[in-house]
């Protein structure tokens, strides 16, 4: 090792040093090497919740373009109302 690399290993103890025809040459370490290889995974969660968030809402179209729905949800939106007429004062 020479001076230069000595010094740049002591100011970057987590920087590994390999020697390659006679220079110092810096490499990262291992962690940092594995920390930048999972920077594309990002890419490919980000697609696969995409994608679940598109298949939730189709599911979700279908399901409100359903005439039971319709019926059920105004049912449902019927004696919402009707409670809470039946609770005001006449």
């Amino acid at each position: 090792m020479n001076k230069t690399t000595q010094i740049a290993v002591q100011a970057n103890p987590g920087m590994g040093v390999a020697s390659s025809m006679g220079t110092g040459r810096l490499w990262r370490s291992a962690k940092q090497a594995g920390q930048l290889a999972e920077r594309g995974m990002a890419t490919a969660e980000y697609a696969v919740g995409i994608l679940a968030a598109v298949a939730l809402a189709l599911v979700l179209i279908k399901i409100f373009n359903a005439a039971t729905f319709l019926d059920i949800a105004t049912k449902l939106v019927g004696s919402i109302f009707d409670k809470i007429l039946g609770w005001l004062p006449k």
